[in-house]
């Protein structure tokens, strides 16, 4: 009977060490199928350099001396037609035309300027030509790091739904701003920015790009700005096209006066 019991216990011992292996086995298994932990964030200049090459590469992108674009728009209130001229100086050429009446606007040099009522050309100040240049989508999406400043990584997010990464920043009066990019395509998903005017949030979506020679440019972008949304639909985009004498401010308008 004795020997009996030492094959009982021998047969315990093996139960209770496969018992044992079994459950080293799956407590192995389970953690190296549990999500890794989160790795450091990209810098902000690994993504702008991941957005760069997503849109045709360094070298491309540095060929653009300017962007002649004309888009058709749909507010709150009509529909109407912009057109946009930039350059890579910081010029801006800058048109709408709505059922009742048209802005007639730019940035030479620096200095942001309209038509006012009266006809004549005025200087405008420092928020109203943050606001002009907001509007310039296709070049933000290539100068983003000129634009803005104080860049931060925050990480993984969701933007209108979709899967992003963020990096916050600050734009040229020092306020507040964030950038999304696709975490596949690489590309600018949109931006959060304040409102030179108001101070309140301004959203931009990218909806829509394609390609313009060698490099692919932003073509419809929606904006949501408090209760109201606009539309952009770039119907044209053209590439160097630009002339100098199309930032001039008109000679008709003799009259620049300071701005208030």
């Amino acid at each position: 009977m004795p020997a009996e019991t030492h094959q009982g216990q021998n047969g315990h011992c093996k139960i209770f060490l496969l018992a044992l292996c079994f459950l080293l086995c799956a407590g192995f298994e389970a953690r190296s199928q549990r999500p890794a932990a989160p790795g450091n964030p990209p810098t902000p200049d690994e993504v702008f350099d991941a957005a760069q090459r997503a849109m045709g590469g360094v070298d491309a992108l540095a060929n653009i001396r300017s962007i002649s674009a004309i888009a058709a728009c749909h507010g709150p209130r009509s529909d109407y037609e912009t057109r946009i001229i930039s350059d890579r100086h910081g010029n801006l050429s800058f048109q709408q035309f709505f059922p009742d009446h048209k802005n007639i606007a730019g940035i030479l040099n620096g200095r942001g300027w309209q038509i006012g009522d009266d006809g004549r050309a005025e200087w405008i100040d420092a928020p109203e030509t943050a606001v002009l240049r907001g509007h310039e989508f296709p070049m933000i999406a290539i100068d983003l790091r000129k634009r803005f400043h104080d860049f931060k990584t925050v990480g993984s997010t969701k933007f209108e739904g979709q899967s992003a990464i963020q990096v916050d920043m600050t734009d040229e009066l020092g306020h507040p701003a964030a950038a999304y990019f696709s975490p596949s395509s690489h590309l600018l998903e949109g931006l959060s920015v304040t409102n030179a005017r108001s101070g309140s949030p301004i959203t931009v979506r990218f909806d829509s790009w394609k390609l313009v020679g060698e490099v692919t440019l932003v073509d419809h972008v929606t904006i949501r700005a408090s209760s109201d949304t606009f539309v952009f639909d770039f119907k044209s985009l053209i590439l160097n096209a630009a002339d100098e004498k199309e930032f001039e401010i008109p000679k008709s308008a003799t009259k620049m006066t300071a701005p208030n």
